[in-house]
């Protein structure tokens, strides 16, 4: 190979730098960019600082009259509420009484139960027990329950095939439901704040687990060896009636 030749092959000055010293590159431009990113954000805190510390006593005033509203509105909507009998677990007795509910209230949680032998029964205390506590708690939506056997066209048009069942219903649409004890555990010793969590998922309630204080229980019922796997729960004999029928709007 000619001297020509060899010269042509030489590399431009500054290629021969080491590979260290291209990753030494490399880091330094990511820690600048990482430094101007972090007094970027520095520069807007010291802005909302600043911004809070010279709010005079009108902005103050006005921030005031906002909170004022806001509670106003809140307390206006809790006399609303009581009118209609939110922050009670109420009976009603029939279909009739049932539409009234769901037409004038934004959200409800309704009981359907009998009571026909001793085991129904006591399911039906074990709910009340619940639901009762939670409508003192949560007076954003109404809590009521009937008598599924005594509403039999009713609870053929919603379906309710088990005993007992919680039927949601949210403006005028059933929502959700929760059928015998299966969804709450499979037991009947559930706690009220397993059931709040459980009406909470599908927005049945209000309900924030990392904001909103548990529920203290006034007592929790065990078991029966009757039924160890506390599922049951009653089939209803209103499930012979069928259900071909969609129901799911009841705004009509």
């Amino acid at each position: 190979m000619s001297e020509n030749q060899m010269r042509e092959v030489h590399l431009p000055p500054g290629a021969g730098a080491s590979a260290q010293q291209r990753l030494a590159d490399v880091k330094s431009k990511v820690t600048e960019q990482v430094m101007r990113a972090v007094k970027d954000t520095e520069k807007q805190i010291d802005k909302e600082i600043q911004a809070l510390d010279n709010l005079n006593k009108s902005d103050l005033e006005s921030i005031r009259r906002k909170r004022m509203i806001e509670m106003k509105k809140r307390a206006e909507k809790m006399s609303e509420w009581r009118l209609k009998g939110h922050g009670t677990y109420t009976e009603i007795q029939d279909q009739k009484d049932w539409f009234e509910e769901v037409k004038k209230n934004e959200r409800t949680i309704c009981l359907f139960y009998r009571n026909t032998t001793n085991a129904s029964d006591k399911y039906t205390q074990i709910l009340d027990k619940h639901l009762g506590q939670l409508a003192v708690k949560h007076m954003e939506t109404r809590f009521i329950k009937i008598n599924a056997e005594k509403s039999p066209f009713l609870a053929k048009r919603l379906n309710i095939v088990l005993l007992p069942t919680i039927l949601c219903t949210k403006d005028n649409y059933t929502h959700d439901r929760i059928e015998g004890f299966d969804p709450l555990g499979g037991t009947d010793s559930f706690s009220t704040q397993t059931l709040r969590a459980r009406l909470g998922q599908k927005g049945n309630i209000d309900y924030d687990p990392l904001v909103d204080k548990p529920i203290q229980e006034k007592e929790l019922y065990t078991t029966t060896k009757s039924n160890k796997s506390g599922k049951a729960i009653y089939e209803s004999r209103l499930a012979q009636l069928g259900d071909d029928d969609d129901w799911d709007d009841i705004s009509d």
